[in-house]
């Protein structure tokens, strides 16, 4: 009797264990993380669809665990995880049907920190968008601070006093590496090339404390980044020359007058007195003045008497010469018929001659 009771219990077990087998969901399969900059998701495959099954989602660390229910293959995680520098997380996916709950499929560790050893997934911050423009014959570099950028995703969420960012930016000829403050908006630098190439590139990596690390961006600029002096430059410096120069003349003629004002000065006081005119004899510096003489137009002028001039001579001269006289004035008559001149005329002459002989 009791081999009959043992029997029939066995029998039960084995029954109940069939159909709880036969009703229980199959488990997911190929669960995997894909993380970026803005969040983690788990993604997964089932095999059977057709089911009316459910997804029961468990994150999970050394310390703490979150659940979650979804219908789908896919469950944006970042508002799970706990923001930590060295967390490393996983994810288990379970199927649930009618109650039933399949076995979990588990991924693989994952972590925001490069520095973690056993996380087989890193999850990297992308560089964001750099801007490149020329600036001082240089190619100036620009972009938004990753601390700013990223600071309410699932790496950086409430990480407190977070240090500078340390960056590199690679070029053909040289490694510049440079900080980017915590509290700034934006970084920036500048990189300097030995020659013209048309084309400029470079390479930036960055990281952010506790092992965060950015993953390389690499742009290019095309254009002239060297420094061209405007005309306009060049007419302000010609104008500053000539305005200089201008000034200088005007100094130097001051200097000029004054000087010459003052030699001047001293010259008069080395000359003697006497040399010194007084104002009273400015008058004899004055050149001299033609006045106009009045002067009758009409002049007459009237004859005066002619006198006859006699010689008186001696007796031994009348003597002696009687004959030489009777000559001479036979002669001075000739000489007057000649000239056509009589007595009458050389008296009706308007110029006689007035002067007597002496006697």
């Amino acid at each position: 009797m009791r081999i009959r009771i043992y029997i029939s219990v066995i029998f039960i077990l084995i029954q109940k264990s069939t159909s709880e087998a036969v009703s229980r969901p199959s488990p997911p399969v190929n669960v995997s993380i894909q993380c970026d900059s803005y969040g983690v998701e788990a993604r997964w495959e089932y095999p059977d669809l057709s089911q009316d099954v459910h997804f029961f989602v468990e994150v999970r660390d050394r310390e703490e665990r979150k659940t979650y229910t979804t219908p789908n293959l896919s469950l944006n995680i970042s508002t799970m995880l706990v923001p930590s520098p060295t967390k490393v997380h996983f994810v288990t996916v379970s199927a649930v049907r009618g109650g039933q709950k399949s076995d979990s499929c588990d991924s693989d560790n994952f972590s925001f920190n490069e520095d973690a050893t056993n996380a087989e997934i890193k999850c990297y911050l992308d560089f964001p968008e750099v801007e490149l423009s020329p600036k001082d014959g240089k190619l100036h570099i620009q972009f938004i601070n990753p601390l700013e950028l990223y600071r309410d995703t699932p790496a950086l969420r409430n990480l407190d006093n977070q240090k500078d960012l340390d960056y590199t930016v690679k070029t053909e000829e040289r490694v510049n590496n440079t900080t980017c403050g915590a509290k700034a908006k934006t970084c920036e630098t500048s990189i300097e090339f030995s020659e013209h190439r048309g084309v400029y590139c470079v390479s930036l990596t960055g990281k952010i404390d506790w092992g965060r690390k950015l993953n390389l961006r690499s742009k290019c600029f095309t254009g002239d980044i060297r420094i061209y002096t405007s005309f306009t430059v060049y007419l302000y410096a010609v104008l500053g020359v000539v305005l200089l120069f201008l000034f200088i003349t005007g100094i130097i003629i001051l200097l000029v007058m004054k000087f010459t004002s003052e030699i001047k000065k001293k010259s008069i006081t080395a000359f003697p007195k006497l040399l010194v005119f007084k104002p009273t004899q400015i008058h004899l510096c004055e050149p001299l003045k033609l006045y106009p003489e009045t002067v009758t137009r009409d002049l007459h002028i009237e004859p005066k008497e002619q006198t006859t001039l006699i010689k008186v001579h001696s007796d031994e001269e009348l003597n002696s010469g009687d004959e030489d006289m009777v000559s001479k004035d036979s002669n001075s008559e000739n000489l007057y018929r000649d000239n056509g001149l009589d007595e009458d005329d050389q008296s009706n002459s308007p110029i006689g001659y007035d002067c007597p002989h002496r006697p």
